[in-house]
Order: C-alpha cells, then structure tokens, then sequence
C-alpha cells in the first residue's frame, strides 16, 4: 500500500506546488516511484478530453507520471458552483467517494503519493471537502507549509494545524517558506526549538527566491487573453509584482520600478501619462522595464496613446474589470509554468537542498 502525504498550506501562494514538485523530485530520484493528484482544484486547464487543475498539468508533464490527469483531479471548483452546489442543497458525500475512488487509481503502483490541498486548511468547507477532512479521509499524514519570520509561521501553524488535529490527522512536520535569505540562520533556531518542545519536526526553511515570483508579460497577456497596445517587442520582460494604478500620479511615478507592472482603468488618461513619464526616466530596459495593464475593455484617449506608442512603453489591455484582473495577475505571478524550466530546475534543486527528505523518508515508513 502506498504512503501518502499531504501537503496543506497556510493560506494561498504559500508554496505547497513548489514543494510537492520537490518532493517528487527528489524522492524520484531516491528510487521511490512517486504519483501526484490533487483533489480539489480551482484553476483548470483542459489536457485532452479532460479539465483538470493547473498544477496537475504541470506535475504530470515535468515528471511524465503514468496517472490518468483527471483522477490527479477529480473535483474542480468553476467560477459560481459553490452557490448552485448550496443552492441545490447537494450531498457532498459523493464527491468524497469521487476523491478516494481517485486516489486508489493514483496510488496504484505507487511507493509515495504526494497529496497537495487548496489554500488553507479549511478551504473546501463549504462544500464538505475542508483539506483536513480530504486528508484524514485518504489515510494522509500531513506536511504543513507557513510563511516566512518567526512569528508568523508559528502562528499560522497554531491555526491551521489544529484543524488537522481535531482530524486526526498526523502532522509529519513543518516547512517555513519565503524566508529572506539573510534571516535564515536568525530564524531556523527559535523556529526549531518551538516547534520540537511541541514534538514537532521543522522539517526545512526555505530562502525566498525573486525568480520563482517573475513572470513574463507576454506571459501574463496570453493568460488573461489581454491585447498589446504598444511595446510589442518587450513582451519577455520579467515581471516580479503587480500593484494597482490607484494613487494619485505623483505616487504612482514613484512605484512605476522595473518589474511592476501597474492595472489601471484604461480611461485614467493621467495615470497613463504619470507612468509613462516614469517609464522614459528609468524603465526604459528591454529585460528589466515596467509595464501598464488597462482594464474594464477602456482605453485612453487617441493623443494619449499616440505618445505611448511612439515611446514604446509595454501596454497591454483586458476586458475584465481592475481587481478581478489584479486577483488574476497576482495568482499568475507565483505560478510556476510548465515551460519554465529555469524555475522548475530551481525548485527542485532548492527543495532538495533545504528540506530534510531523509526525515521524511524515515517518517512515512516508520511503521
């Protein structure tokens, strides 16, 4: 029978994909055969005949796994289904049938299944599906990952964990990722000794690397479906944050840095200015420049956009409205896309390195 962990996060973009992709790198190549699924997606793609998450696309194609994508996946949460599925007054329990029946077609010549959850540890309550419950439902042992510093980790684990404890889930132990690369040896102490008086393994931390939140704009375009306006030819600039254009125009010259980029209505003709004044002062870079996302399907006035144009400044413009596409953008930067491959080398190689996979080893097979 195969083990199985289950990596829960403490709230969104903590790390889990990074550190399942890890996992199975690295205890692949400990001569484990390693399978991958996850139960409730959000973010689906098609992959042949099937919708599936995202991540499972991903993980599938990077290490070629012989797991049919949609049992990886069995249960995806579209846009409006969580009020029919209330609406409805619906049974959960067949979609938990549907996870295990999956999970038995993932394990199936499987050493080690790497579970990952959705968020946080109650994401999924809604519909009966909460991380915690999916975890204890397939015989799971949890690995939780917090965010960076000292505080915060033990805190979002005190929250988070206790979820997984009334369960009866195990916790195989803790990753604290994003931690600032010149804070590690500050924090790995206090962390360790809080952690071990609770009988706990702080099992690694993990350095934050800026390369893991860049993105393309071109990128980011063709995710969102968005039309290039100007600066067509500096669409491989790399884009490290996202920042809403709603400060006044001084304000905002002073955020419009390399590797911003700014989503405004498209109808600010002075925000629109504000930036590209900055853009010409110190973005003007073919690998390190700025650019503008406009939204709501608006656009500045025909002299405006002449002077954008002429300047070459990357503007790009989407029909949804500014914070739908900030939510969208902001999901998309701390993605890891499957043509990466510098970031998936990173993350393999950096989970490797910081994680205790002996530990981990030890742990699973304990019995």
């Amino acid at each position: 029978m195969a083990a199985s962990i289950f990596i829960a996060g403490t709230g969104q973009h903590s790390g889990k994909t990074l550190v399942s992709l890890g996992l199975v790198a690295a205890l692949t190549r400990r001569g484990y055969r390693v399978h991958y699924m996850k139960p409730v997606g959000q973010r689906a793609i098609r992959v042949g005949a099937d919708i599936v998450d995202e991540d499972v696309a991903l993980i599938n194609d990077v290490f070629d796994l012989p797991t049919p994508p949609k049992a990886g996946n069995p249960i995806t949460i579209p846009s409006g289904y969580t009020r029919q599925f209330l609406l409805g007054a619906a049974d959960s329990e067949p979609l938990m049938d549907d996870i295990c029946d999956s999970f038995a077609v993932i394990a199936k010549g499987a050493d080690i299944v790497i579970v990952e959850g959705t968020g946080h540890a109650g994401v999924g309550s809604v519909l009966g599906l909460d991380n915690a419950r999916v975890a204890r439902e397939l015989g799971c042992q949890a690995i939780i990952v917090t965010g960076g510093g000292i505080g915060r980790p033990i805190d979002d684990f005190s929250l988070n964990g206790r979820c997984f404890e009334a369960e009866g889930v195990p916790v195989l132990g803790i990753i604290s990722n994003k931690v600032q690369e010149s804070k590690l040896e500050y924090v790995s102490e206090p962390l360790r000794v809080w952690f071990e008086r609770r009988q706990l393994r702080l099992l690694g931390i993990i350095p934050y690397q800026p390369v893991l939140a860049e993105i393309t704009l071109g990128q980011i375009a063709r995710e969102i479906g968005a039309e290039v306006i100007s600066g067509r030819e500096h669409m491989d600039i790399k884009i490290r944050e996202s920042i809403i254009g709603a400060a006044f125009p001084h304000r905002l010259i002073d955020l419009f840095q390399p590797g911003v980029l700014v989503i405004m209505p498209g109808d600010r003709d002075d925000l629109v200015l504000a930036v590209f004044s900055s853009y010409c002062g110190v973005c003007n870079e073919p690998q390190g420049g700025a650019a503008v996302c406009l939204t709501s399907g608006l656009l500045p006035s025909e002299n405006i956009l002449r002077i954008v144009r002429a300047g070459q400044m990357p503007v790009i413009a989407a029909e949804e409205g500014t914070f739908k596409l900030a939510s969208q953008i902001s999901d998309l930067v701390a993605k890891i896309m499957p043509n990466d491959e510098k970031k998936l080398e990173l993350a393999e190689e950096i989970v490797d390195k910081h994680v205790d996979i002996a530990a981990i080893e030890q742990a699973i097979f304990a019995d």
